[in-house]
């Protein structure tokens, strides 16, 4: 199987951030590099000044400007591409070749991709329709979240193990880090959530529960590729109050964390971009 490429098999990989959070574009804009990886910015907005008439579809992976992923990210997903497309008895029970000549990536049948949730679980009366497959640069089930412990210990039976993901279909994923949308799959967000009926509640929400009830369909990944960075400070979040009043965290992202990768492209960035000039030069005298 292959790695995937730079817009890991998407037609784009777009980032939501606000015009003024530059410190997360520069951040992304260095893993991006480190990671081979090409990013579009989309500037957000505040809820009061989206226009009715906005929210054209688009087909492409989304994330939010403050997560991180493995430095493995292009095997990682060059996997799961393979997994759904050739391996795939979620779409096709036995009859795994029926799928083989469709050319789309990750496969041809569904509307969206969860790649970056940060709970939910699998549709317990159809575990059937999952698979636990093999991926060397997954964690090991003690260093990811406790609810991914849990889901792996209970439901997959899975305990110590590591290098290994369950794609499931998607039935009731919490926050949106990272996911994809195919064209139609936009269409279908937009005819559900906002575009045509009633927009009411949190998007996250809204597409977990359209999944949920079969009117939208597509798969997770878990545990998630994509997972949140946090600085333990008001610049973790532009939306929540209570996070906002915690003071600066001075250090910037030196000491950042983020759970459930194996090799963290943003902790491997120290190690990438380190120099130190005079130290080299040394014993290497004139």
């Amino acid at each position: 199987m292959e790695p995937a490429n730079a817009t890991l098999n998407f037609q784009e990989i777009i980032y939501l951030s606000m015009p003024y959070r530059t410190d997360r574009q520069d951040s992304l804009s260095l893993i991006a590099a480190a990671s081979g990886l090409k990013l579009t910015m989309m500037p957000g907005v505040t809820p009061d000044s989206i226009h009715p008439k906005a929210m054209p579809p688009h087909s492409a992976l989304i994330l939010e400007d403050d997560v991180d992923w493995d430095v493995n990210i292009k095997e990682i997903m060059g996997n799961f591409d393979w997994q759904l497309r050739y391996n795939n008895t979620i779409r096709w029970g036995q009859n795994v070749e029926k799928g083989w000549d469709e050319e789309c990536p990750y496969g041809c049948d569904w509307d969206d991709l969860f790649l970056g949730q940060c709970g939910g679980g699998p549709n317990l009366d159809r575990l059937d329709l999952s698979q636990v497959v093999p991926d060397e640069h997954s964690p090991k089930i003690s260093d990811i979240h406790k609810w991914w412990q849990t889901e792996f210990k209970t439901i997959w039976n899975l305990t110590d193990s590591e290098n290994v993901r369950v794609i499931a279909p998607v039935y009731d994923p919490i926050c949106l880090m990272g996911y994809g949308l195919t064209r139609l799959g936009a269409l279908r967000a937009l005819y559900h959530i906002g575009g045509w009926r009633p927009f009411g509640n949190p998007v996250d929400n809204e597409l977990a529960w359209r999944n949920a009830e079969g009117v939208m369909q597509g798969y997770t990944l878990s545990p998630p590729p994509i997972v949140a960075w946090r600085l333990g400070g008001a610049q973790d979040s532009d939306n929540n109050a209570d996070i906002a009043a915690k003071p600066m965290e001075s250090k910037g992202n030196v000491a950042g964390t983020s759970i459930g990768l194996k090799n963290s492209i943003r902790k491997s960035l120290e190690g990438l971009l380190t120099k130190n000039y005079w130290q080299s030069m040394r014993d290497e005298l004139r």
